[in-house]
Protein backbone atom coordinates (compact mmCIF):
# COMPACT_ATOMS: atom_id res chain seq x y z
CA UNK A 1 0.00 0.00 0.00
CA UNK A 2 2.83 2.41 0.89
CA UNK A 3 4.55 1.79 -2.42
CA UNK A 4 1.27 2.40 -4.25
CA UNK A 5 0.75 5.77 -2.53
CA UNK A 6 4.27 6.94 -3.37
CA UNK A 7 4.18 5.57 -6.92
CA UNK A 8 1.04 7.64 -7.57
CA UNK A 9 3.26 10.71 -7.24
CA UNK A 10 5.20 9.66 -10.34
CA UNK A 11 2.17 8.65 -12.41
CA UNK A 12 1.25 10.49 -15.59
CA UNK A 13 -2.24 11.07 -14.18
CA UNK A 14 -0.81 12.93 -11.18
CA UNK A 15 1.49 15.04 -13.35
CA UNK A 16 -1.34 15.89 -15.75
CA UNK A 17 -3.66 16.76 -12.86
CA UNK A 18 -1.33 19.57 -11.83
CA UNK A 19 -1.66 21.08 -15.27
CA UNK A 20 0.46 24.11 -15.88
CA UNK A 21 0.33 25.85 -12.53
CA UNK A 22 2.55 28.86 -12.89
CA UNK A 23 3.57 29.87 -9.39
CA UNK A 24 5.02 27.93 -6.45
CA UNK A 25 2.17 29.05 -4.20
CA UNK A 26 -0.51 27.86 -6.65
CA UNK A 27 1.27 24.51 -7.02
CA UNK A 28 1.58 24.23 -3.24
CA UNK A 29 -2.14 24.98 -2.77
CA UNK A 30 -3.02 22.39 -5.40
CA UNK A 31 -0.83 19.80 -3.67
CA UNK A 32 -2.26 20.63 -0.24
CA UNK A 33 -5.71 19.67 -1.59
CA UNK A 34 -4.59 16.59 -3.48
CA UNK A 35 -5.62 13.13 -2.26
CA UNK A 36 -2.06 11.90 -2.80
CA UNK A 37 -0.59 14.36 -0.30
CA UNK A 38 -3.46 13.67 2.10
CA UNK A 39 -2.66 9.95 1.87
CA UNK A 40 1.02 10.59 2.63
CA UNK A 41 0.15 12.78 5.62
CA UNK A 42 -2.24 10.14 6.93
CA UNK A 43 0.33 7.41 6.36
CA UNK A 44 2.89 9.39 8.33
CA UNK A 45 0.39 10.08 11.10
CA UNK A 46 -0.48 6.39 11.39
CA UNK A 47 3.19 5.42 10.98
CA UNK A 48 2.35 3.30 7.93
CA UNK A 49 4.81 5.52 6.03
CA UNK A 50 8.09 6.27 7.75
CA UNK A 51 10.43 9.16 7.16
CA UNK A 52 13.04 6.62 6.11
CA UNK A 53 10.65 5.35 3.44
CA UNK A 54 10.31 8.90 2.12
CA UNK A 55 14.09 9.38 2.21
CA UNK A 56 14.62 6.20 0.18
CA UNK A 57 11.85 7.11 -2.26
CA UNK A 58 13.31 10.55 -2.95
CA UNK A 59 16.79 9.04 -3.30
CA UNK A 60 15.45 6.66 -5.95
CA UNK A 61 13.82 9.57 -7.79
CA UNK A 62 17.04 11.57 -7.75
CA UNK A 63 18.73 8.87 -9.81
CA UNK A 64 16.88 10.39 -12.78
CA UNK A 65 18.40 13.85 -12.23
CA UNK A 66 20.47 14.89 -15.25
CA UNK A 67 22.40 18.12 -15.71
CA UNK A 68 20.73 20.39 -18.24
CA UNK A 69 17.47 18.41 -18.28
CA UNK A 70 14.28 19.21 -16.42
CA UNK A 71 14.00 16.82 -13.46
CA UNK A 72 11.03 14.57 -14.32
CA UNK A 73 9.95 14.01 -10.70
CA UNK A 74 9.68 17.61 -9.54
CA UNK A 75 5.99 17.27 -8.77
CA UNK A 76 6.59 14.17 -6.63
CA UNK A 77 9.34 15.88 -4.62
CA UNK A 78 7.18 19.00 -4.25
CA UNK A 79 4.30 16.82 -3.01
CA UNK A 80 6.54 15.29 -0.35
CA UNK A 81 7.67 18.77 0.70
CA UNK A 82 4.04 19.81 1.11
CA UNK A 83 3.24 16.62 3.04
CA UNK A 84 6.12 17.40 5.43
CA UNK A 85 5.33 21.11 5.74
CA UNK A 86 3.50 20.94 9.06
CA UNK A 87 5.38 17.96 10.47
CA UNK A 88 7.58 18.94 13.42
CA UNK A 89 10.48 16.50 13.05
CA UNK A 90 14.17 16.89 12.33
CA UNK A 91 13.74 14.99 9.06
CA UNK A 92 10.96 17.28 7.84
CA UNK A 93 12.89 20.37 8.85
CA UNK A 94 16.08 19.13 7.19
CA UNK A 95 14.29 18.00 4.04
CA UNK A 96 12.59 21.35 3.51
CA UNK A 97 15.66 23.41 4.34
CA UNK A 98 18.02 21.30 2.23
CA UNK A 99 15.67 21.31 -0.75
CA UNK A 100 15.04 25.05 -0.48
CA UNK A 101 18.79 25.79 -0.45
CA UNK A 102 19.46 24.02 -3.74
CA UNK A 103 20.25 26.13 -6.76
CA UNK A 104 19.46 23.81 -9.65
CA UNK A 105 17.53 24.99 -12.67
CA UNK A 106 16.62 21.36 -13.33
CA UNK A 107 14.61 21.23 -10.07
CA UNK A 108 13.41 24.83 -9.86
CA UNK A 109 9.71 24.05 -9.34
CA UNK A 110 10.10 21.75 -6.32
CA UNK A 111 12.79 24.02 -4.85
CA UNK A 112 10.44 27.01 -5.04
CA UNK A 113 7.59 24.99 -3.52
CA UNK A 114 9.89 24.00 -0.62
CA UNK A 115 10.76 27.67 -0.09
CA UNK A 116 7.05 28.50 -0.06
CA UNK A 117 6.43 25.69 2.45
CA UNK A 118 9.12 27.11 4.72
CA UNK A 119 7.52 30.55 4.74
CA UNK A 120 4.34 29.07 6.21
CA UNK A 121 6.25 26.56 8.34
CA UNK A 122 7.95 29.37 10.26
CA UNK A 123 4.54 30.73 11.19
CA UNK A 124 3.24 27.28 12.14
CA UNK A 125 6.24 26.15 14.17
CA UNK A 126 6.35 29.37 16.18
CA UNK A 127 2.74 29.02 17.28
CA UNK A 128 2.61 27.01 20.45
CA UNK A 129 -0.37 25.95 22.48
CA UNK A 130 0.13 26.29 26.21
CA UNK A 131 -2.08 25.12 29.02
CA UNK A 132 -1.75 26.50 32.53
CA UNK A 133 -3.75 27.04 35.69
CA UNK A 134 -4.37 30.57 36.87
CA UNK A 135 -4.45 31.29 40.57
CA UNK A 136 -5.64 34.41 42.33
CA UNK A 137 -3.46 36.08 44.97
CA UNK A 138 -5.52 34.38 47.68
CA UNK A 139 -4.75 30.93 46.26
CA UNK A 140 -8.18 30.33 44.76
CA UNK A 141 -8.34 29.06 41.19
CA UNK A 142 -9.42 31.32 38.35
CA UNK A 143 -11.47 29.85 35.52
CA UNK A 144 -11.50 32.00 32.39
CA UNK A 145 -14.67 31.68 30.37
CA UNK A 146 -14.64 30.39 26.81
CA UNK A 147 -13.71 33.17 24.39
CA UNK A 148 -12.33 35.48 27.07
CA UNK A 149 -8.93 37.06 26.49
CA UNK A 150 -6.16 37.15 29.07
CA UNK A 151 -3.11 39.36 28.72
CA UNK A 152 0.14 38.25 30.31
CA UNK A 153 3.85 39.02 30.12
CA UNK A 154 6.42 36.38 29.41
CA UNK A 155 9.62 36.59 31.41
CA UNK A 156 11.79 35.35 28.55
CA UNK A 157 10.62 37.58 25.75
CA UNK A 158 9.47 40.48 27.97
CA UNK A 159 6.65 41.11 25.52
CA UNK A 160 2.94 41.12 26.04
CA UNK A 161 1.13 38.11 24.69
CA UNK A 162 -2.57 37.46 24.21
CA UNK A 163 -4.25 34.17 24.91
CA UNK A 164 -7.81 33.43 23.85
CA UNK A 165 -9.42 30.79 26.03
CA UNK A 166 -11.24 27.92 24.43
CA UNK A 167 -12.59 24.57 25.41
CA UNK A 168 -9.88 22.20 26.59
Amino acid sequence: MVAKILQQLTSDDFVVSAGSLSTPSSLRRFLQRSPEVAAIKEGLRQEAITENTLRNFVSSLLQDLRRGERFPHQLAVAAIAVALEDRATEFADGFLHDLSRLELAEMSACIRVARDCLKDRVRVTHTRSRSFCLAAGDGSSLSPTRGSTISFRTEVAQSEQRLTCGAS
